[in-house]
This record gives C-alpha cells, structure tokens and sequence, in this order.
C-alpha cells in the first residue's frame, strides 16, 4: 500500500529541496568567479588551464545532473500537492488523528423517534410532509421544526429533490455521538 503524505510533509520537502537548489546555485556562482580569477592569473600555463576547464566541465555536469533531478522532484511534489485529496486519504487520516471524546446529545422520545422513523422509512429519507403524517401532527410546521433542529445538531442530513426537502440519518456521521433519550 503507497503511503499518502500529508500537506504539510510535501511542503517541508519543497522546502528543502528549494534550499538545496539555493546552495547549489551559490556554489555554482563561486566557481565561476574561481574560474575567472584563475583566467586572469598570468603565471598560468596552457595545460593548467586545460585542466581546470575540463575539472570545470564535468563539475558542470554533475551539477547539472542533479539540479535536473531535484527539478523533477520538485515538479512531482507539487502536482501531488495541487491534486485533489482523495476519500481514501481522508479516511487515513482521521484514523491517525488520536480519537475523540464521545459526544452526547440529549434528545426527546420524539426526536428520537422521529430519527427511527427516517431510518426504516422506504429510502432511509423522509420529508416532513411524511413525518406529519407519520407522528400524526394536524400541521407540517411542528414536522420541519424537528427536523431542522436534528439537522443543525449534525444527527441527520439534508437534501433538497424538486421542491420538497428531505431528511436522512447517517449512523456513519453520528459515530462520535452517543445519543440519550430519557426514558419513558
């Protein structure tokens, strides 16, 4: 299995190889004011000079060689940082994060019931058209009520079809929730 880095992993590494690249260009700098100051010494022979140009040259190469292989490296690091996170890696992550405290909701015996509702409706999804007429209110407006005070307490979600809204609980979502109904 490939190990997915994290952001901040691909970004330390830029870091470093964008250092690296610094140094390099530095040094690369140096030697050309040695070969210069070397070019200007008159006490020099031909084959000196000889010499220090092919030293010189496959120097040139070397530094070549691996300023083309940070570039690559560096190239691959941020097309896997501008490309998008995918699910698997989401999922890694939040299992290395170290767990959380379990929350707890209290919630009526209408409320939950009106979750249990959803979940063994036809689709897991109902509209509050289907819950007034499931908990037998006279009105719809007592059904959205509920429904979108458990929607903004994260226990169920919320999709729009056309024209009616409709409610679905996820037990994936509520994972770190422990819900308390009192009894009755």
């Amino acid at each position: 299995m490939i190990r997915m880095r994290t952001k901040r992993e691909i970004e330390n590494e830029l870091t470093s190889l964008r250092k690296q690249l610094d140094t390099l260009s530095q040094a690369k700098a140096s030697e050309k004011t040695a070969m210069e100051s070397h070019k200007n010494q008159d006490a020099e022979t031909g084959s000196q000079m000889f010499s220090l140009l092919k030293y010189m040259i496959e120097e040139n190469k070397k530094t070549t060689l691996v300023l083309r292989q940070m570039l690559d490296k560096i190239e691959n690091l941020e097309a896997e940082l501008n490309e998008p996170v995918a699910e698997e890696q989401l999922i890694e992550e939040k299992r290395e994060q170290p767990e959380r405290q379990q929350k707890q909701l209290a919630v009526s015996p209408i409320d939950a019931r009106i979750m249990q509702f959803i979940q063994l409706s036809e689709h897991s999804m109902a509209c509050a058209e289907d819950i007034r007429k499931g908990m037998g209110y006279k009105g719809k407006n007592a059904a959205c009520a509920r429904l979108n005070r458990l929607y903004k307490m994260g226990l169920i979600e919320r999709f729009q079809l056309g024209h009616k809204v409709y409610y679905k609980y996820d037990a994936g979502k509520a994972t770190n929730v422990l819900i308390v109904s009192p009894p009755q």
